[in-house]
């Protein structure tokens, strides 16, 4: 079992924030990236995506304004709890949601790492594709 079990939530409880990509995403024109997205623990439903820069350390509060927005749009509300590896630099993201009323949760990345296992893969094997 994992220390943090997707069925001990019901749907839009809890969110997770995870690293897409394993290796960053590199563009010709303007550089490399790391996407960021909001995950739904319970469904495993992806909610947004925010593509940040690797020379950024963390989101910027724009972009984390914007994530967490396009999240709750898509879910229809918002969820009590957002999960955040506590190995990732996250000041904006983590004031931008509790400004929200959302409770962060800091959790190693190994307890949160099969969480998002499979969006992972599925993000891994879409950007190997390339473009249609």
């Amino acid at each position: 079992m994992l220390p943090i079990d997707p069925a001990q939530f019901t749907n839009n409880e809890a969110w997770l924030l995870l690293q897409l990509n394993d290796v960053p995403v590199q563009t010709t024109q303007d550089g490399d990236f790391n996407a960021l997205a909001i995950m739904e623990l319970s469904t495993g439903m992806i909610f947004g995506m925010e593509m940040v820069r690797v020379t950024e350390s963390e989101m910027s509060e724009f972009q984390s304004r914007k994530l967490l927005a396009a999240a709750e749009a898509q879910a229809g509300s918002r969820p009590q709890q957002l999960f955040i590896d506590s190995e990732r630099k996250a000041d904006n993201v983590s004031s931008v949601a509790t400004a929200m009323g959302i409770s962060i949760e800091r959790a190693p990345s190994d307890e949160l790492a099969p969480l998002s296992r499979e969006a992972r893969d599925g993000f891994a094997a879409h950007i190997s594709r390339g473009p249609p």
